[in-house]
This record gives C-alpha cells, structure tokens and sequence, in this order.
C-alpha cells in the first residue's frame, strides 16, 4: 500500500463483495448455487443441497443464473480491519488498545486472524516470546480449554497481539516483529 493509498483509505472505501458458501442440488450436479444460510439465494431450502467448503463463484460458468444475479447486488461487507477494530472496541481502554484502533482505521495490514484451539494458537503462532506488552493477560487467555481467535497485525517496528475469546473482550499486547 503507497502512502497516497492510505490517505484515501476508509472503511468505506474497504468494504468487500459479499460472500457465499458454494452449494450443489443433487439432481442438478453441474450448477452452483450460493448459500445463503437458510436456503440458496435461489431459494433451494438446505435440506434439498450440499454445501461445500468453498465460496460460491458468481463468476463460474457453473453458477445458477439466479444466484450469480442476486449474489452480484448484494450488499458488501466490512473489511478485515473493520471487523477487527469492532472487536477490539471491547478492550480495556488504554494506550495500546487506541494505537492498534487508530491503524485500523488507516488500513493497517492484518497479517494473521485465525480461530482454532488456544493452547495450540500459543504455541504456533502468538510468538509469545517476542511479546514486550500485555504478556500475562495474552498468556493467560490462551491457556484454557477451548477456541480463540488470534490476530497479528503489523505496523512498522511492532506487531499487536491480539487474543479475541469467544466471551469477553479482546486482549492486546505488543511485540517485536520478525525484522
């Protein structure tokens, strides 16, 4: 991203197509259809198709003509870095948690965002170990039983942590980067 780039950078400006699950009808096994998420934009109810785990492609040759119209005009969606900083508005207030909302709302690249097992999340990818701010409370949410989603988010010299638990408020820290 040029610098020219991040001046008229916005959320606005950010927002991104939406996006569907790719499902087949049985009888119709040629044509996708997307899903969304009572019943295809078409209107197959789910009880009648098989969802993949893929997104559905307007653009396919395969796509229903329906579902590519109708996919085409929905309405977009928040970016990463809006979706994020939405989440982070729940932090404890303080220093860190404004700097990392303030480069969101520049479009600050998200280099990581993931979902999966805490203490795995620890292991492999918080990079605990480089951690400079926050320590203990990232330590912390990451030692328990269950999912959490992790997300680094570069910005020159430093990364933020960032723990997002599935109750309770994100928790931020700060480390060094890789360079």
């Amino acid at each position: 991203m040029t610098s020219a780039d991040q001046e008229s950078w916005s959320f606005a400006t950010a927002r991104v197509p939406a996006a569907f699950g790719a499902a087949i009808h049985p009888l119709t096994p040629g044509v996708q259809h997307a899903w969304g998420g009572e019943q295809t934009l078409c209107g197959l109810p789910e009880e009648q198709i098989e969802l993949y785990r893929h997104l559905f492609n307007h653009g396919d040759d395969s796509a229903c003509p329906t579902c590519r119209q109708r996919a085409a005009v929905a309405p977009t969606q928040p970016c990463g870095q809006e979706r994020l900083h939405d989440q982070v508005l729940a932090a404890a207030v303080g220093p860190m948690r404004d700097d990392l909302l303030d480069a969101l709302r520049r479009g600050v690249e998200i280099k990581l965002w993931i979902n999966g097992p805490a203490r795995g999340l620890a292991t492999h990818y918080a990079r605990l170990d480089r951690i400079v701010e926050g320590g203990p409370a990232l330590v912390e949410a990451l030692n328990v039983d269950g999912s959490v989603g992790l997300a680094r988010v570069e910005q020159g010299q430093w990364q933020f942590i960032v723990v997002l638990p599935d109750h309770g408020p994100a928790l931020i820290g700060r480390a060094t980067t890789d360079g």
